[in-house]
């Protein structure tokens, strides 16, 4: 099999994949807000949002861009297990501690892109995570107290997950990404429908909040992630999909009332400053577009 070779990407390419993923981790953070007015098991809201995830991306399926091989199996395993242990995390400990151990999934992605793909970590991201996982922790120390373990290690076995995922994605820019999310969404459904067969009873408000939350804050934002990483590297991708927990309780506050804490507020504003550091410190520097 001959490789094809490297094509080089303009800067506005580059600027295009960053504003997919961050537009990735928008959707991606009005999680919090739909599971809250779900009071359904944890399985039962996965299935349903994937496979409304799957049936939005039918239409725009194409004969030719389906494709089933080793990186598409390690797909839809991870995919599989890592939101339903996120989810199933929101129900056993705090929503804060779910989303913000999640998002050790960074660290993860760049032990992982080293490890497996020989990706350098350059001094500039290494900064960026360091101080955005020191955000991360001060959001989740004051929410710690005394949380159920199983919801703890389920929602860090769902960062790992999450950045086997990314780490994977590298190996399937090849392959059309409406067919990587509506195989992984329908694979996900096949896969954990024998576990809530007993539990797909639903209110018709119950179904709507479900079949938004497939298309659009499940199904898209992969979609977009997917198309994003084509154009820039996984690295980069990762430190932008921070801004998730960031956003996750600001959307929760506007539409439950509850409040962020200092805490969250604080680490919040590290996340942030590690971005804008990350992405305007080679911008002052000369550089032509960040490194």
């Amino acid at each position: 099999m001959v490789t094809p070779p490297p094509v080089t990407l303009s800067k506005s390419d580059a600027d295009r994949g960053r504003f997919l993923i961050l537009l990735a981790a928008f959707f991606w953070s009005l999680a919090g807000v739909f599971i809250k007015f779900l009071d359904l098991h944890p399985l039962t809201i996965v299935f349903y949002r994937s496979l409304f995830a799957s049936l939005v991306f039918i239409p725009f399926l194409k004969p030719s861009d389906f494709r089933f091989d080793a990186a598409m199996i390690v797909s839809v395993i991870s995919y599989t297990a890592a939101i339903s242990a996120f989810v199933s995390a929101n129900k056993l400990t705090t929503a804060a501690n779910a989303i913000v151990l999640q998002y050790t999934a960074p660290v993860f992605v760049f032990l992982f892109s080293r490890l497996v793909l020989g990706e350098r970590i350059s001094t500039l991201n290494a900064l960026a995570l360091s101080v955005s996982m020191v955000g991360v922790g001060i959001i989740s120390f004051e929410s710690a107290g005394e949380p159920e373990m199983a919801g703890v290690l389920l929602a860090l076995l769902s960062g790992v997950l999450f950045a086997v995922y990314m780490v994977n994605l590298q190996q399937m820019k090849n392959i059309s990404p409406v067919c990587v999310t509506w195989l992984n969404n329908l694979v996900c459904a096949v896969l954990l429908l024998p576990f809530v067969k007993t539990q797909l009873s639903i209110s018709i408000d119950q179904f709507w909040i479900l079949a938004v939350m497939g298309a659009v804050q499940l199904g898209l934002p992969y979609f977009l992630f997917s198309k994003g990483l084509r154009t820039i590297p996984l690295q980069e991708a990762a430190l932008i999909a921070l801004i998730e927990p960031v956003l996750n309780p600001l959307w929760v506050a506007v539409t439950v009332g509850e409040i962020p804490s200092l805490a969250t507020l604080v680490g919040g504003g590290m996340i942030l400053m590690a971005l804008a550091v990350r992405y305007v410190w080679p911008l002052l520097a000369g550089s032509a577009e960040p490194a």
